[in-house]
Order: structure tokens, then sequence, then C-alpha cells
């Protein structure tokens, strides 16, 4: 089509912006780090840069699998929601659409986070993993940068529950050494989760 095969890219792969998490499916285009084990919602944009109408347009969505790399295939899992039709997207980059939500439950990986892994295909244009045959891998930093059929962005982890993020639950012991009841206070938010009243020999 004239390019000669070039088309601009992130040099950092895993950090692009057309790819973002939701704590909810509200379909607001602004990140938000995912809480881990729980459900989650990715969204991703879209375009045809090709000179005629893409037809039968298919975005999957995937992630790491717990304590892996980023090796595809071998790494990666489907998102609980595994694929999403976008119907047709006029040429030349004159149409972009929002693909989402995908619901997906994020994990630790072998880095200490997880990746959003979104690839598409349209009639004609398949990924280049559809050619891959059963045995073969590649690293994400050689898939990536030489398919615009692939996009990534690594997530940061923060904990569940809809507490704040970086807080972790703690358990400790409490023990009264005057024999007589005590109550925790209610003024520390999200370090525990109710006030509870310590009987006289309670630890």
């Amino acid at each position: 089509d004239g390019r000669a095969g070039e088309y601009g890219y992130l040099p950092v792969h895993w950090a692009t912006t057309t790819i973002w998490n939701r704590r909810s499916a509200d379909g607001i285009a602004a990140h938000e780090e995912p809480a881990l084990g729980e459900t989650n919602y990715a969204y991703v944009k879209i375009k045809n840069r090709g000179s005629s109408i893409a037809g039968s347009v298919i975005v999957k969505g995937y992630h790491c699998k717990p304590s892996a790399g980023v090796l595809w295939p071998n790494d990666l899992q489907p998102m609980t929601t595994a694929q999403l039709s976008a119907g047709t997207l006029q040429p030349n980059n004159a149409e972009e659409k929002t693909v989402g939500p995908f619901e997906w439950t994020p994990v630790t990986n072998a880095w200490g986070h997880d990746c959003m892994l979104m690839i598409v295909s349209a009639t004609g244009d398949p990924s280049n993993v559809e050619n891959f045959t059963a045995g073969e891998v590649v690293e994400d930093w050689r898939l990536v940068p030489n398919d615009n059929n692939a996009a990534q962005r690594n997530v940061t982890l923060v904990p569940g529950g809809g507490h704040a993020p970086g807080i972790q639950w703690v358990r400790i012991a409490i023990g009264d050494s005057q024999r007589r009841t005590a109550a925790i206070p209610g003024d520390v938010p999200y370090l525990y989760e109710s006030i509870e009243t310590l009987s006289p020999t309670a630890s």
C-alpha cells in the first residue's frame, strides 16, 4: 500500500494507552490499575490503517497465567471474555472503535504484575499469531512491535475488595493487661474489616 512495511509503534511496547482497565464496566476511557483476584473490565481502541473497509473484525483478549512470564502462547491465557466482534472498520484511519468490556481476573505473573494483550484480526488480515504451529513460541518483545494487529499494556495490581491502593490486610494479636473489656477504635480506615469488642481474656 505504499508504506513499504513501515508504521509507527511505541518503543516501550508494553505501555500502549489504547488498552485500559476499569474496575467496573462503566466504559469510561481512563485507566484504573486492576484489582487483584477480582473481575475487572478491559477496553481497547482499534482503527483500520488499510485502504479498504475491514470486515468481520474480531478482537481477542489475553493476560498472563499465574507465575508465568510473557511468552506467546505458553504464558498467556484468554480473558474471561475471550473475544468480541467489532463488525467493520472504515479505511485510512477514518474510524476508531472502542471494543469492550472484556471481563478478566488479574493474576501475578513471574515479574510481579500482569499484562493485557489484545489481538485483532479481520477478513484477509490475520495476526501473525495465527501462523504459529504447535510448539512454536515467541517473546512479547518480538511479537508486539512486529505485528500491528497486537498491542500490550502491563499493569500494576492493587489489592481487591475496594480498599485503597497499597493497603494490605494484616492480622494482629491484642491483649489487655488491665483485665477489662476493650474496644478497637473505629477511626483508622482500611486496616480492619469491622469494629470488634474484646473480652477481658482476649489476646
